[in-house]
């Protein structure tokens, strides 16, 4: 395969291959790295692809192992984009900052507790906002499991919640 037939092929897919990794690993930066890194791949591999049928399917789901990787490297996760600002304000403003802080990171910890599939769901639903459809396509699942891995997350990290409002050891 050559230079132009593997840009026309494969390069529409840069910004759907950004968005799913963003939304796994929460991160631009390593969301930049996976798209680099998935088109490495592709490139390594250019004479094979010819046989792939799903064009989009395939890139996706190098795009999912490469962020799980990335996640597993990465002991704890960051997600900046739910950190409150810290701003100057009354004493009761800066302590209920403080304490949503606190909940968002207990919440992030408690995230990467879960099955790794349940946090991508969790992850492109909730702070990607992606639809069912283009979740279940990006996963190679059918809607009706993505929607099943949502509400074991949910319920999960919503028990996980109440053992750590009431003081429990989760």
């Amino acid at each position: 395969m050559e230079g132009g037939e593997f840009k026309q092929r494969f390069l529409r897919f840069s910004g759907l291959i950004y968005r799913y990794a963003c939304a796994v690993t929460g991160d631009r930066q390593d969301a930049e790295d996976i798209v680099q890194e998935v088109f490495e791949k592709l490139w390594k591999m250019r004479e094979m692809l010819t046989v792939v049928e799903n064009d989009e399917a395939y890139v996706v789901s190098i795009a999912r192992n490469s962020s799980l990787d990335r996640l597993r490297k990465h002991s704890r996760h960051r997600m900046t984009t739910l950190t409150p600002a810290m701003e100057p304000g009354d004493d009761g403003e800066v302590l209920s900052r403080l304490e949503a802080k606190e909940q968002l990171q207990h919440l992030e910890q408690m995230l990467t507790t879960l099955p790794a599939n349940q946090q991508t769901v969790i992850r492109l639903r909730h702070f990607a906002n992606q639809p069912f459809p283009e979740i279940a396509t990006a996963m190679q699942l059918t809607e009706m499991n993505v929607r099943q891995l949502l509400s074991r997350a949910r319920r999960t990290l919503k028990e996980k919640m109440k053992k750590y409002e009431y003081g429990e050891s989760v």
